[in-house]
């Protein structure tokens, strides 16, 4: 399948922002370790590589649903797509955030920092680009 020049631009931004999600996270990580008492270091670093990957699979989700828009269904199924997709990484994310929070009761603070700075790598290509 040929992609067009926005959907190569996008899918390139897309692995920056999956590298600064994964830098984010891994440091977010280990600061929620290194911080915390030797007991409960092992929960708040599962908790923020929780968060951090429900945020990567944001992303991924993203990716897929820009390559599928990408297609020759014509601008309608592509607006289908890229719709969809929004939401469904807006019900993905929020169902999965329940999850975490509510059956698993992770540590919410380092859980939601790195989800937060996940979703805030999402500003990495436009600084980086300079738009």
């Amino acid at each position: 399948m040929i992609m067009s020049y926005a959907a190569r631009v996008l899918r390139k931004g897309l692995r920056r922002v999956l590298l600064a999600q994964l830098s984010l996270t891994l440091a977010v990580a280990a600061g929620a370790a290194l911080a915390a008492p030797p007991h409960q270091a092992p929960g708040r670093l599962g908790a923020a590589l929780a968060g951090g990957a429900i945020a990567m699979a944001s992303a991924l989700v993203l990716a897929y649903t820009v390559g599928r828009a990408d297609g020759k269904g014509g601008p309608a199924q592509a607006q289908f797509w890229l719709l969809g997709g929004a939401a469904a990484r807006f019900v993905f994310a929020i169902v999965l955030l329940g999850v975490g929070l509510g059956v698993f009761h992770v540590s919410p603070l380092p859980f939601l920092i790195a989800f937060g700075l996940g979703q805030a790598a999402f500003l990495v290509p436009g600084v980086s680009s300079g738009l």
